[in-house]
C-alpha cells in the first residue's frame, strides 16, 4: 500500500523555529522542541469508495479526535479538505456542531483552503482557483476562519505557478510531503513571477505515531537545519483515525523524560509565525516542485479525460451564462448548477482519484458522479446560448445556425453540427452575406428517418467570445453549390492541403514524410509511429513507470489503410493495426485552412503493464522543450523524463526559427529525448486496479507546424482551441436586438488569457468576474474590449475586494506583471 510502503504511516505535524547556535554534533534531544499538531490525513477514495469515506472513516475520525481533545486539554488537531466537511454537515449535523465549538475554541484548525488535497499539475489553473475559491469561502462562511495554509502533505508533486496561487488567494505558507528540496526541512518557494511561500516539510511523514523514535525524528531534522524547533504531525491516517490513545500515552511519558525532546502542543499558524523570525535564513527554491509517480500522469484514461471534458465545459458555460445574464437576455445565472457540477470536479482531482492511483469500483462511481456534472453543466450551456440566440435577428433564407466561439479571440478553426432533418437532400451552408461555404457530410443517416444528419465547414473570423450566423439552404434554395479546394487531396499513400503534405507507408501505415510546403521543410527524420513499450516497475505500476525496451512499433506486421473521408471541408486516412489481443485505429486527417494534422486514436486495449507511446521524431534536435502547466508554461530539459503537461508541448529549433506543438484533447504524460517528441497514450496499470484502462479508449491529438518559437507560433492559444471547440446551435427565424456576428468581449495582446468570465460568487451578487493571467514573462497592458460600460477593481483569487480600482467604460487597460494571475471585479454602471 502506497503510504505504509514509502513511509512510516502516520500523520504528525511538529513545529519548530527557532535558529540556535552551536554545531548539530554538539546538540542533545533537550536542546530541541517538537511542536504537535494532531493530524488524520484522509484519502477521500483510495482503497475504498466515497460513501466509506463519508460514513465510516470520517465520522470514525472525527468523533475520536473530539473524545481525545477531552481526555487532553490543549490538544490541537488540523484538519484539510472543505470537501469532507460539506458532506459532514449534510449528513451529520450534530458531530458537525462540535467540530465547529472546536473551531470557536482555537483547538480544531481548519487548513489547505482548497475543496481536497488535489493533484497539482493535471488541474487546469483555473480549477486550482477553483479549489481555494470554493474551499475557502466554504471556511469563511462556517468558520469565519481565514485559512493562511496550504496543505497537500501527499499530492505527488507540485506546479510552478503555485506559490501565486497561493498568494492570490491570501494563502502564505505550505505544509507538503513530496517533491521537497533535499536535507531542507524548511524553506521558502519563489514563482515565475516572484511570489513566494514560506514552505514546511512535516518531518516523519505527514502521519507519525508517537511512541515510535521521536527523538531520532527530531535529531534528524536537526542535522539538516539550523533549526531546533520542528512541527510534528502526528496520529493515524489515510483510512483516517487522528490522535490515538498510544499517542497520548506517548505525550505523557515523553514529557516525564528529559533526555526526550521537549514537547508543546501548538497551531499550524503559530509555528509558521515561528519561523517567520527566521526565514531570510532558510534557502530559496525558484523552480517546480516534481516528479514522484509518472505513472499517474496516464493511468486511468477515462477520468483524465473526463476532468479536462468538464473543465472546459463549466468554464464555456460560466462566460455564457454571464453574458446572457448581464446583457438582459436571461433573468437568472445558473448558479446551483454550476457550483454542484464544479464541486464534483473539484472532489473528483483529489489526487489519488485524477492520479489513477485508486481501485477500480471508485472509478465505477466516478464515473457517475461525472456524468451528474456534465448534465448539469451542459443544462447551464444550452439555456444560455439558446437566450442568446433568440436575441439575434435571425430572419432570412433557409435555417437560421449560430456558431459560437467560447475564447476571447476571433478565430477560423472547424464546425461540427448534428443538424435533424431527413437524410436528403444534404442542406447547403452560406454566411449571413449569402457567400457559399464548404460543407461536408460525415455520416447519412438511415435512408427514410430522421435521423441527425453531421456537416462540418470551416468557420472564418467568428468574434471573440461571441458568435457568427450561418444558414443552411437545401439545394434548391442555393443559388450554387460550395465550391471545392482542390488543394485537399487525399489517397491511400497520404494526404495534401494548403500547408502539409504527409506520406505514408503502404505496409505499416507509419507516417514517413511530413512536410510544411508554406516553410519548404521537413518536419520528421523518421517515421511517426505508435511504440509498445515494456513496462517493469517494482511495484505500484498505477504510480511508478519504469519502461524498458520497445516491444513493437504497431504496424510492423503490416496494417490496413483506407481513405475514411474525402471532400471540400477535410480529408482522412484510416490505419488499422494490432498489438498482441489488443486492436487500435488510427484517423490521420487535414482539413482546408489549417497547418495542422490531426490524430483520432482508438484502441480496445487489453495489455497490462505495457505503455503505448505517439513518437514524432522531428528533423531537428530542440535544446529543451515548453509544457504548458496552470496558468503559464515551463522549460524544461529534452533527457527522456516522464513529465505533466496539460493542453500543449511544444519543441522549437535551438535558433527559435521553427517548431512543432503538440495539442491533445485529455493527456498528461509526455517525454522528450533528443529530438524525439511522445505522448502517452494508455497504459495497463495492474495495481491496485488489475483491469485499469481495459476496453476501450480514445484520444485526439494533434500536431501544428509553425514558424519562430512558441511564442509566435502561438501554441497556447492553439491548445486552447483543440479543447473549446466552436459551438454550433440552430435557431428559429425571428427579429432581435442582435446582429448576424458580434463579439462580447475581446481580450489582447496574445500574451494574454482570459481564464474565467462568471458571475460573482453569491447568490444575491450581480457584479462579473474576469480572471486574466500574462503568458510569455513581459509585463503587459492588457486590453479588456466590454459591450457594457462598468466599473473594474481587483480582486483576490477568491474574489474579496483589495480597493484597487482598474478604470472606467467599456474598453478597459488592466495592467499585468510577467507571469502575473489577475482577477478583476467589472459592475456594470
Amino acid at each position: 500500500m502506497k503510504k505504509r510502503i514509502f513511509y512510516s504511516a502516520v500523520g504528525i505535524l511538529i513545529l519548530a523555529a527557532v535558529c540556535a547556535a552551536g554545531t548539530t554534533d554538539q546538540a542533545k534531544p533537550r536542546d530541541y522542541t517538537a511542536r504537535l499538531v494532531g493530524h488524520a490525513h484522509i484519502d477521500l477514495s483510495w482503497l475504498w469508495r466515497w460513501e466509506e469515506t463519508v460514513h465510516d472513516i470520517a465520522v470514525q475520525t472525527f468523533k475520536g479526535t473530539l473524545a481525545q481533545m477531552e481526555k487532553m486539554k490543549g490538544l490541537t488537531f488540523a484538519q484539510s479538505q472543505a470537501g469532507l466537511y460539506e458532506a459532514i454537515e449534510r449528513e451529520y449535523p450534530a458531530l458537525f456542531a462540535a467540530i465547529r465549538e472546536k473551531i470557536k475554541a482555537g483547538t480544531w484548525i481548519p487548513v489547505g483552503g482548497m475543496w481536497v488535497e488535489p493533484d497539482l499539475n493535471m488541474p487546469d489553473g483555473e480549477a486550482l482557483a477553483r479549489q481555494l475559491l470554493y474551499g475557502k469561502r466554504y471556511f469563511l462562511d462556517k468558520f469565519g476562519v481565514d485559512v493562511q495554509i496550504g496543505w497537500n502533505p501527499d499530492s505527488f508533486g507540485h506546479n510552478a505557478q503555485l506559490p501565486q496561487i497561493y498568494n492570490k488567494a491570501g494563502i502564505r505558507y505550505y505544509v507538503f510531503g513530496r517533491c521537497a528540496p533535499d536535507n531542507t526541512p524548511a524553506f521558502r518557494w519563489k514563482g515565475p513571477d516572484g511570489s513566494e511561500v514560506l514552505c514546511y516539510v512535516p518531518q516523519g511523514w505527514y502521519n507519525v505515531g508517537l511512541n515510535e523514535d521521536l527523538r531520532k525524528i527530531v535529531l534528524d531534522a536537526g542535522k539538516n537545519s539550523p533549526l531546533k524547533d520542528f512541527m510534528i504531525l502526528y496520529g493515524a491516517g489515510d483510512h483516517g483515525g487522528g490522535p490515538r490513545d498510544s499517542d497520548l500515552e506517548a505525550i505523557r511519558t515523553l514529557r516525564k523524560d528529559r533526555t526526550e525532546p521537549h514537547l508543546e502542543f501548538i497551531t499550524p499558524l503559530e509555528y509558521f509565525r515561528l519561523l517567520e523570525d527566521h526565514k531570510a535564513a532558510l534557502p530559496l527554491v525558484d523552480h517546480e516542485l516534481n516528479y514522484t509517480f509518472p505513472a499517474c500522469y496516464t493511468t486511468q484514461a477515462e477520468t483524465k479525460k473526463n476532468n479536462r471534458q468538464m473543465e472546459s465545459l463549466l468554464t464555456t458555460a460560466e462566460k455564457f451564462s454571464a453574458l446572457a445574464v448581464t446583457s438582459g437576455y436571461r433573468d437568472y445565472y445558473p448558479e446551483r448548477d454550476l457550483d454542484e457540477a464544479w464541486k464534483i470536479v473539484l472532489r473528483n482531482q483529489f489526487h489519488d482519484i485524477l492520479d489513477g492511483s485508486s481501485i477500480g469500483p471508485v472509478y465505477d462511481e466516478v464515473r457517475r458522479f461525472y456524468q451528474d456534472a456534465r448534465g448539469r453543466g451542459q443544462r447551464a450551456l444550452d439555456f444560455s446560448l439558446e437566450t442568446i440566440s433568440n436575441a439575434v435577428d435571425t430572419r432570412g433564407p433557409g435555417e437560421p445556425l449560430l456558431v459560437y466561439n467560447p475564447l476571447a479571440w476571433e478565430r477560423t478553426d472547424i464546425v461540427s453540427a448534428a443538424l435533424p432533418g431527413p437524410a436528403a437532400p444534404a442542406p447547403k451552408i452560406v454566411d449571413a452575406r449569402g457567400k457559399a461555404v464548404p460543407a461536408q457530410v460525415l455520416a447519412s443517416p438511415e435512408s427514410g428517418g430522421r435521423t441527425p444528419v453531421r456537416l462540418v465547414f470551416m468557420a472564418d473570423h467568428v468574434p471573440a467570445l461571441g458568435y457568427k450566423m450561418y444558414r443552411l439552404l437545401r439545394p434548391v434554395e442555393a443559388e450554387k453549390p460550395a465550391p471545392a479546394d482542390a488543394a485537399l487531396q487525399v489517397s491511400a499513400a497520404g494526404l495534401e492541403n494548403e500547408f502539409l503534405r504527409i506520406a505514408l507507408d503502404p505496409r505499416t501505415g507509419w507516417i514517413t514524410s511530413l512536410y510544411d510546403k508554406a516553410a519548404g521543410r521537413e518536419l520528421l527524420q523518421g517515421p511517426a509511429v505508435l511504440q509498445a513499450i515494456t513496462d517493469e516497475p517494482e511495484s505500484m505500476s498505477a504510480w511508478e513507470l519504469k519502461l524498458k525496451d520497445t516491444l513493437e512499433t504497431l504496424g510492423e506486421k503490416g496494417a490496413r489503410i483506407e481513405v475514411l473521408e474525402s471532400g471540400p471541408v477535410r480529408a482522412a486516412l484510416r490505419v488499422r493495426t494490432a498489438f498482441r489481443g489488443s486492436t487500435f485505429v488510427q484517423d490521420i486527417v487535414l482539413h482546408r485552412g489549417l497547418a495542422r494534422v490531426d490524430f483520432r486514436l482508438s484502441a480496445n486495449w487489453q495489455e497490462r503493464n505495457v505503455m503505448i507511446k505517439a513518437a514524432f521524431p522531428l528533423a531537428w534536435k530542440p535544446a529543451a522543450a515548453d509544457f504548458e502547466i496552470p496558468y503559464g508554461s515551463v522549460v524544461r530539459p529534452v533527457d527522456g523524463t516522464e513529465v505533466p503537461a496539460l493542453r500543449w508541448v511544444d519543441a522549437s529549433d535551438p535558433s527559435g526559427r521553427f517548431g512543432v506543438t503538440l495539442v491533445n484533447d485529455g493527456k498528461y504524460g509526455f517525454d522528450m529525448k533528443d529530438n524525439v517528441l511522445r505522448m502517452s497514450f494508455i497504459h495497463g496499470a495492474t495495481n491496485p486496479d488489475p483491469e485499469a484502462d481495459r476496453g476501450t479508449q480514445e484520444a485526439a491529438y494533434a500536431l501544428v507546424s509553425h514558424a519562430g518559437t512558441w511564442k509566435e507560433g502561438q501554441a497556447l492559444r492553439r491548445g486552447h482551441e483543440f479543447n473549446a471547440p466552436l459551438l454550433a446551435r440552430l435557431a428559429l427565424a425571428h427579429p432581435g436586438p442582435l446582429p448576424a456576428e458580434n463579439g462580447f468581449i475581446k481580450v489582447g495582446p496574445d500574451n494574454v488569457v482570459l481564464s474565467a468570465l462568471k458571475k460573482e460568487t453569491g447568490y444575491y451578487e450581480r457584479a462579473l468576474i474576469v480572471r486574466l493571467y500574462e503568458t510569455f514573462g513581459r509585463k503587459t497592458a492588457a486590453t479588456l474590449e466590454l459591450p457594457w460600460e462598468v466599473r473594474a477593481a481587483e480582486t483576490d483569487l477568491i474574489e474579496r475586494r483589495l480597493n484597487k480600482p482598474l478604470g472606467e467604460g467599456r474598453t478597459l487597460t488592466i495592467p499585468l506583471e510577467p507571469y502575473e494571475i489577475k482577477t478583476v471585479r467589472l459592475e456594470r454602471k
